[in-house]
């Protein structure tokens, strides 16, 4: 399984993992980190094509890293040959992925949204900086998590850091959280083009924005990854009691959420703006289902479905993240014999 080389400093709350080492983490996890991260919120111009986007924002991620022989996750050739500008475009989405893979795994926050996307859904603008992603610690919904997200095709350089700071210090509260983390994170790759993940905690007042609640927030994260499923052809998605699953066409992966999600979440218009009352209305519902519900623990190899004997060191084995968004890649995610 690969691994993902980690340092977290000066964080004034305790991390779920040490500060520093190496992270555990299977393709499902990676698929998981790029699918669901900051998800545009389809409201703005243009013909949504949300099921479409999730294609290739899981193909992105596996066509720019693989393993390497140390058991790294690393940079591919394909990524490599990309020209300058194709690179700075790349490595802005593989910082935002690995971003909220760590947020996860450090500060069990996997709710991160993209800040400026969902002003924009509301019909809020400002020229304010503002960090990239902002959510909600998962454990109680209580604490902000608002993060800066940087990437980089070569090393990490202080300038980067400092840039990144800066911006995770322009903090929006969620109201009705009693603390705030900023988050400064930085992807990068290594001497040996292996990727490697540093964050810090910079220091920071907190600046309220009354339309993000826990709330809005909840029910702008699930709505965009929700209109995918739903826009799934005919004969690609699947129903139980328990999630909603839908087969990706051309790509070989599954996709599910639980199904008390996708019930709330259907009920509001899934394309255009939206009100923050209506957002409100879905969160109030969504607060009561998602800290109830019983999600597939991160752990656990078998899937919503019948696969009930997969190896936990099988390269290909279905990941549930803690926002109950189920991840299964097929056998053509396999890396072919070099």
């Amino acid at each position: 399984m690969p691994f993902l080389s980690y340092e977290a400093r000066k964080f004034s709350t305790p991390l779920a993992k040490p500060a520093s080492g190496l992270l555990s983490l299977p393709l499902g996890e990676l698929l998981w980190g790029a699918i669901t991260v900051g998800a545009t919120p389809i409201s703005m111009g243009g013909t949504p094509r949300p099921f479409v986007e999730l294609c290739w924002r899981a193909a992105l991620a596996a066509a720019s890293l693989e393993e390497d022989s140390s058991g790294r996750w690393a940079m591919t050739d394909g990524y490599w040959r990309l020209d300058p500008s194709e690179k700075r475009a790349v490595s802005y989405f593989l910082g935002m992925t690995q971003a909220k893979i760590m947020c996860e795994e450090l500060l069990y926050a996997p709710h991160l949204i993209h800040l400026d996307a969902f002003l924009a859904m509301i019909g809020q603008t400002t020229r304010a900086s503002r960090p990239d992603l902002v959510g909600l610690s998962w454990r109680a919904m209580n604490v902000t998590i608002a993060v800066e997200a940087k990437g980089r095709t070569g090393g990490r350089d202080d300038e980067v850091i400092r840039k990144a700071k800066q911006q995770a210090r322009s903090l929006p509260g969620v109201l009705s959280t009693s603390s705030a983390l900023r988050v400064a994170s930085v992807a990068s790759f290594d001497a040996q083009w292996r990727w490697e993940a540093y964050l810090e905690d910079p220091p920071g007042p907190v600046r309220p924005l009354d339309s993000l609640t826990p709330e809005t927030l909840l029910a702008a994260y699930y709505r965009p990854l929700v209109a995918a499923l739903l826009e799934a052809p005919p004969g690609q998605v699947r129903d139980d009691e328990a999630m909603t699953i839908a087969q990706l066409p051309g790509i070989d992966l599954a996709v599910g959420i639980p199904a008390a999600i996708v019930t709330i979440i259907r009920e509001l218009p899934l394309t255009g703006p939206i009100t923050t009352g209506q957002l409100l209305e879905a969160g109030a519902a969504l607060l009561q289902a998602v800290p109830a519900r019983q999600f597939t623990s991160r752990d656990e190899t078998a899937g919503p479905d019948e696969e009930t004997s997969v190896d936990p060191q099988e390269p290909l084995r279905p990941y549930t993240g803690t926002d109950g968004v189920y991840i299964r890649p097929g056998p053509s995610w396999l890396p072919s014999p070099r």
